[in-house]
């Protein structure tokens, strides 16, 4: 823990001339990818590479929690979803890259990639902001753009259905934390992360129902299983740009909540805590049982990030280091597996027009290079070696088995479950035949390859830099 020093402001400067260039960079990318969408795609994707380089580089510089300005902070864990953000921008953007040609040359509804980049601007800030009532403002503000998201560009009817769950579902929760953050902020006399980590933050966390509050609006937006009705809701209703800055991003708020206040807080191990943990868990498990049932392909993989962020919860829960290094491991490799999933099931819809597990099928002999793609992030999705999946889910359950056998075997359970609804889901979309009752086309746009191309590398080699994800 350090206060901010020259090399705090060597760092701040570091960070906003870096911003500057990769917004810039991005404006020069939309041009490239309006007129020629295979040079913009390739030009982004070289892009996300000089990207992860340089973040890479100003995590060296900020391993400790250290003040930017009196508005800003950073440590290891912001940096690293800082680049997530950037990463899951970048894939929606190229993904989507259909959608904004359309909208230019076909006079509809348009403004689908401001949006995209409002909520991502957003979450930006959110990451790195030093006082908790920035923090909560940001938090919330995702909502907006999000709603626009869903609610001007989604798909079908039910759009304003699933806009007012999600709104409903995550402002109902974030009410009573907002009172506490408040009550926090009177008391203390300031809201900021590490001065009030200075002076202790026991005198306001002493009853376990006021960290239960804290944590209820970070719950919701994970969210874990009994909070999850807006999800699969969203997911559905959503453009494909919005399904992936929704699993990719937007959830990962939630994690990174739990994780910043379990840490201001001081939060022991107790009976509420192991309550939380068993929830998370079994819902977990319960929400990997219902992959097995699901006929929508993206609602298939909206459950099972429910699973995943069960898993990373019960994790971070432990209160023990290696549970909270994986559990932030298993934030980024799940912010990077599933949009690349939604992707491929968005690329399955524009083949056969249609997201029924029953009716897409044969796309090994159609299409063998999406096949690949396919089996590739169903086994990451999984956990198979040796991914960043693999080790984050290992050293999981290694941290539950070192606290009890107990909340260790839904854990299993969990991991089992996902091995088979990942089996599932690439043998139902992928072997067999085609429906009878279907009209498939006879090509796939290639920026689908462009966006998957990029994660796929970093899921597999980043076993080789670890330290890099656990942190």
């Amino acid at each position: 823990m350090s206060l901010p020093y020259y090399d705090d402001l060597l760092n701040g400067s570091m960070v906003f001339n870096f911003k500057l260039s990769w917004l810039l960079g991005l404006t020069m990318s939309y041009g490239l990818m309006n007129y020629f969408a295979g040079l913009g795609c390739s030009y982004l994707l070289c892009f996300s590479y000089i990207t992860v380089i340089l973040m890479m580089n100003l995590i060296s510089f900020s391993m400790t929690y250290s003040l930017i300005n009196q508005w800003l902070a950073v440590d290891g864990v912001s940096m690293l979803m800082e680049v997530l953000v950037m990463l899951v921008l970048i894939m929606s953007l190229i993904s989507s890259s259909k959608d904004f040609i359309m909208s230019a040359t076909e006079n509809m509804k348009s403004g689908v990639e401001a949006a995209v980049s409002l909520v991502s601007l957003v979450c930006l800030y959110f990451f790195i902001m030093g006082g908790w009532m920035d923090f909560f403002f940001f938090f919330e503000l995702s909502l907006i753009p999000t709603f626009w998201l869903i609610l001007k560009w989604g798909y079908q009817p039910e759009r304003l259905q699933a806009g007012i769950f999600m709104m409903m579902y995550t402002v109902s929760a974030s009410l009573p934390l907002l009172i506490v953050l408040i009550s926090m902020w009177g008391l203390m006399g300031t809201d900021s992360f590490l001065l009030v980590k200075l002076v202790g933050a026991k005198i306001f966390c002493q009853a376990s129902w006021m960290w239960i509050v804290m944590l209820l609006g970070f719950l919701v937006k994970l969210p874990i299983y009994f909070f999850h009705g807006w999800l699969p809701k969203a997911h559905v209703e959503a453009p494909l740009s919005g399904s992936m800055i929704l699993a990719g991003v937007l959830l990962k708020l939630g994690g990174y909540g739990v994780l910043r206040f379990i840490w201001l807080a001081e939060i022991f191990m107790g009976k509420m805590v192991l309550c939380v943990m068993v929830l998370g868990m079994w819902g977990g498990f319960l929400s990997s049982v219902l992959c097995m049932v699901q006929s929508d392909l993206k609602s298939l993989i909206a459950y099972s990030s429910v699973g995943h962020m069960g898993m990373c919860l019960g994790s971070i829960m432990t209160m023990y280091g290696m549970g909270k290094l994986s559990g932030v491991c298993i934030l980024f490799s799940h912010g990077l597996c599933s949009p690349c999933l939604f992707a491929l099931a968005s690329s399955t819809y524009d083949w056969s027009n249609s997201r029924s597990v029953v009716l897409s099928k044969g796309v090994l002999r159609v299409f063998p290079i999406f096949s690949m793609f396919w089996f590739f992030f169903c086994v990451v999705n999984m956990g198979v070696p040796p991914s960043l999946s693999f080790f984050s889910e290992v050293y999981s359950v290694c941290s539950l088995l070192w606290l009890s056998f107990a909340v260790c075997f839904p854990a299993g359970l969990m991991c089992f479950m996902a091995g088979c609804y990942c089996l599932y889901l690439y043998a139902a979309v992928n072997h067999g035949c085609g429906s009878n009752m279907l009209k498939p086309c006879k090509l796939i746009s290639e920026r689908y390859l462009y966006s998957m191309l990029f994660p796929s590398f970093s899921l597999v080699l980043g076993c080789s830099c670890m330290d890099f994800f656990f942190i």
